[in-house]
């Protein structure tokens, strides 16, 4: 018995890969697994990957919010936005078996997240304090984060439905960081903290904050990112983040 046929025993994610490579798709689109610890990350689409996962028990993740943002090669125009939702949302909850769930939210789209997010869900502010930045204003200091769950209310998530980093200076905006504007690990950290989830999926991962938090919270972690270069990136951070843990 080949190790590929073993792999595709226990991972059915891997064994879906095989199907795909009997009719070799674009190398772009060919899908990856990489796992580094407790941490089982995927280089892909994530509604390619979500559907053969196993369940998790929450989601921490900051999708794209169709503002038209300079990423390295997702398109964020405003008009995906709908389709991304319409999509997003439900996956999340039955992957969750109903939640928790806590996405980014942009503030721009707030009077159209009653069509996407269940009913009664909850708004988190994930504030930021700002050093000072010749030329930039730090008016806009805090973002959305939307909350909801089937099973659990906030109060059983979180100890506070707010939360402040400091960014003087700033935590997780190195240079080296090819994602053009992740999130604070200590705010990342917060949620990845406080939630009892023992397995955290974030299927936007980007630079892979999400993952060192999880990762210095002693979670397992499941990630996703389709772009090459930010997941080369992320699983670096998850492996230097297990080497200090």
């Amino acid at each position: 018995m080949s190790n590929a046929t073993l792999l595709a025993d226990i991972d059915p994610f891997y064994a879906a890969c095989l199907n795909l490579i009997a009719s070799p798709p674009p190398e772009s689109a060919a899908p990856q697994r990489v796992v580094i610890g407790d941490a089982t990350l995927y280089r892909g689409d994530c509604f390619q990957v979500m559907p053969h996962l196993q369940p998790v028990d929450a989601v921490v993740t900051d999708p794209h919010f169709g503002i038209g943002f300079n990423y390295r090669s997702y398109d964020d125009a405003p008009g995906y936005y709908h389709d991304l939702m319409r999509r997003l949302v439900p996956e999340l909850t039955r992957i969750t078996n109903g939640g928790p769930c806590f996405v980014w939210q942009g503030p721009l789209k707030a009077d159209q997240w009653h069509k996407y997010f269940p009913e009664g869900y909850r708004i988190i502010a994930a504030c930021k304090v700002y050093p000072h930045r010749p030329g930039k204003s730090n008016c806009l200091s805090w973002d959305p984060v939307i909350f909801w769950s089937s099973a659990a209310r906030i109060h059983d998530q979180l100890p506070r439905d707010w939360h402040v980093s400091d960014l003087r200076p700033y935590d997780g905006y190195k240079s080296d960081n090819p994602v053009p504007c992740p999130r604070p690990l200590t705010q990342v950290a917060y949620f990845c903290d406080s939630i009892p989830a023992k397995t955290i999926l974030d299927p936007f991962m980007g630079s892979g904050t999400t993952g060192v938090a999880c990762v210095q919270a002693g979670k397992r972690f499941v990630g996703v990112e389709q772009d090459p270069v930010y997941f080369r990136h992320a699983c670096e951070r998850i492996r230097k983040a297990l080497k200090s843990a």
